[in-house]
Order: C-alpha cells, then sequence, then structure tokens
C-alpha cells in the first residue's frame, strides 16, 4: 500500500510528502492498492494507471480477471455518475466502452451499478469492468510518439463514435479526452481497438460544474471555454478534445507541452489557445486543415458535433476495418481438449474403482 500524487506522480509509502508545488495535493492523497491486497472479494493483480480521479488495475474475482476502477477520496460523486451512465448505456453496449460487471457477485448491475467497501477505516467506492488485455495510449506514445497516420486517423474515429453514443444515448459529455483515459487493444491485424475506461467530467450542455473542472480536469487537454467560461459547453467541446488527440498523435508531442508545468501556467496557455501548425508532408493540407479546424480556440468554429468530424476523416482515410478476434493456438486448444478428456476418463474411473 502506497500513496501517490494525482499531479505530480510522486509516490509515498508511509504516506508523508513534502512538495513545492501548490498544485500537487499532498496532503490528500490517495491510497493505492499493492499487488495481493484485497478490496472486498476483489484481489489486486497490479495498478495500471493513477487518474486524477480514480486509479484502475488488473483485478481477479473468483479467479477471473477483472478490470477495477477506484475512486480517490472526493471523487466517489463522479464515479457514482459514471456508473450510473455506463448502466443506462449498456442497454446498447458500446464497443469502445467499457462492460460494466456487478459490482457485487449476487447483486444484478441494475440494482447496484458500483461498491461501496471500507478499507483501513476508507470507504472506497468502485467499478468493476470486463477485462481487456492492452495498453494506455499515454504509454503507447511514449514508445512511439508518432503512430501511423491511418491508426491515429481510425482510432480518433472510434473514439468519435463512442463519444457521440455518450452525447445521444447518455446526453452527457465528456469534456476531458486525454490519452491517461484511453485503453488500446488490438486485433489480430493489429489494428488499435481504443476503449474509452473513462467518462471524463459527465457534464451536461452548458451545465457543468466549475469545481469539477477545476479539481479533477487535465488542464492541457481541458476546453478553453471550460476554463475561461466565454463560451458555450457543448458538442464542439469534445470535438476539441478529440481534435488534440488526432494533433497529438500526427504531430508527435501534445498540443500544449505540459510536462514540469504548473496546472495554472498550463490553464493559461490554453486559453490563450496558438497551438503550433501541423508540419507533416506526407499528409495532404487539406487534412491539416480538418485536425486545426476541430482544435479552433472558439467552440463556433468549430464542427459543431464529433460525427462531423468523424465523416471528414473517413472521407480521407477510410472507414475503420472491422474486428478480427485473435485467433485460439490451436495447438493450445487441442492439449486443453486432450486434458480434460483425460481428467473425465480419470473421474470415470476412479468412480468405478471407489
Amino acid at each position: 500500500m502506497k500513496r501517490i500524487c494525482t499531479v505530480c506522480q510522486r509516490v509515498s509509502v508511509d504516506g508523508n510528502l513534502w512538495c513545492q508545488e501548490p498544485d500537487c495535493p499532498a496532503g490528500n492523497m490517495p491510497l493505492i492498492f499493492d499487488y495481493g491486497e484485497w478490496l472486498g472479494d476483489i484481489k489486486i493483480v497490479r495498478l495500471l494507471r493513477v487518474l486524477r480521479t480514480a486509479a484502475l488495475y488488473e483485478a481477479e474475482r473468483d479467479g477471473q480477471p477483472v478490470l477495477l476502477k477506484v475512486a480517490h477520496p472526493g471523487c466517489q460523486d463522479l464515479l457514482r455518475r459514471e456508473a450510473r451512465v455506463l448502466l443506462e448505456l449498456s442497454a446498447q453496449q458500446h464497443p469502445m466502452l467499457p462492460v460494466l460487471l456487478p459490482a457485487y457477485r449476487q447483486l444484478d448491475p441494475r440494482q447496484r451499478p458500483y461498491g461501496k467497501t471500507v478499507f483501513r477505516d476508507e470507504t472506497k467506492y468502485y467499478e468493476v469492468f470486463a477485462h481487456a488485455q492492452g495498453e494506455f495510449l499515454r504509454d503507447m506514445l511514449l514508445q512511439n510518439p508518432q503512430p501511423w497516420y491511418q491508426h491515429a486517423a481510425w482510432m480518433t474515429i472510434s473514439l468519435a463514435d463512442a463519444i457521440a453514443f455518450m452525447h445521444l444515448k447518455g446526453k452527457v459529455l465528456h469534456l476531458n479526452l486525454n490519452p491517461d483515459a484511453i485503453y488500446v487493444r488490438t486485433d489480430r491485424e493489429g489494428i488499435p481497438r481504443p476503449l474509452l475506461l473513462d467518462l471524463g467530467l459527465l457534464g451536461e450542455v452548458d451545465k457543468v460544474d466549475p469545481t469539477w473542472v477545476q479539481k479533477f480536469a487535465v488542464p492541457a487537454y481541458t476546453p478553453p471555454e471550460l476554463i475561461a467560461r466565454d463560451g458555450p459547453v457543448g458538442y464542439a467541446s469534445d470535438v476539441y478534445g478529440l481534435g488534440l488527440l488526432l494533433y497529438e498523435m500526427l504531430a508527435g508531442h501534445p498540443a500544449f507541452r505540459f510536462a514540469q508545468r504548473k496546472d495554472a501556467d498550463v490553464r493559461q496557455m490554453v486559453v490563450a489557445g496558438g497551438i503550433e501548425p501541423l508540419e507533416r508532408t506526407d499528409l495532404a493540407e487539406d487534412i491539416h486543415q480538418i485536425v486545426h479546424m476541430a482544435i479552433q480556440r472558439a467552440p463556433e468554429q468549430r464542427y459543431q458535433d464529433v460525427r462531423a468530424f468523424a465523416k471528414l476523416l473517413r472521407t480521407k482515410f477510410g472507414e475503420v476495418p472491422p474486428e478480427k478476434k485473435r485467433s485460439i493456438n490451436r495447438r493450445i486448444l487441442i492439449a486443453a481438449i486432450l486434458i480434460a478428456l483425460a481428467t473425465i476418463v480419470l473421474i470415470m474411473l476412479a468412480a468405478l474403482l471407489g
């Protein structure tokens, strides 16, 4: 067990940490679980990511792998709201959204979409998702800052479909799309398939809690109208988030270079705008224009919804290919069948001899 700062990522084993950064919540660092610790009936396998609002883990329940999301102190309202939205959206499960599992084995998710338990005198709220094998987009970009532009566009189109689904079916906005919230798996053809493991601020059109923006949003990926409160907050705000992701994958660096900068300074950069133009000589100029229109400073100058943005990307990069599942190794499958048959035979012999 340890504690990690959600802003500067400093780690404290004993819970004591002093930091010079004014944005660092060192006095209120969330508790992070280690391998082998238990949250209720769920065993922690490994930490996947520490977000500003929650920690994501690979875990096990009844011997089956699952993904576990545990809210940080003060963020439980956001996690509960996310669980309710996912439950509402699960009637038509979107492939780019996590599959919500029962928080308790004996209850249907419709009775309680999130879990609540006490660990060492701290009340913990959590969600349980179906397991998926992959890595976070942030880690992918650290290894390869400029993925193949076709894959970058296809991931953006896929995420646009998921965000449009949230807009139309859930009546909510994401408002903080960033590489740390996106988990990426690949199919057998090597095509990346993004999974949105965090639904962001879950605001409504022109109804966003400003305190949530200040406390929970990652400044470098927050629409300027949310920070400055000088424009309408709506569907075009998520166009901006998608545009920032595509820009980062094509440019090889974030639109706003936030490393080693204070949150307050990054917010000023975002409000000021002035993103460097793309310099990709291997891409047509109209593609540059499509990307830059998505990240205009003023919301009214962007595409007004993510579907319009995705439609233009499809005209340039084509449709995302249908997913091809990874095939099971034939030798492994045959061996498993033989072992199962041998086990059955031994059980039958033991029953006859007994």
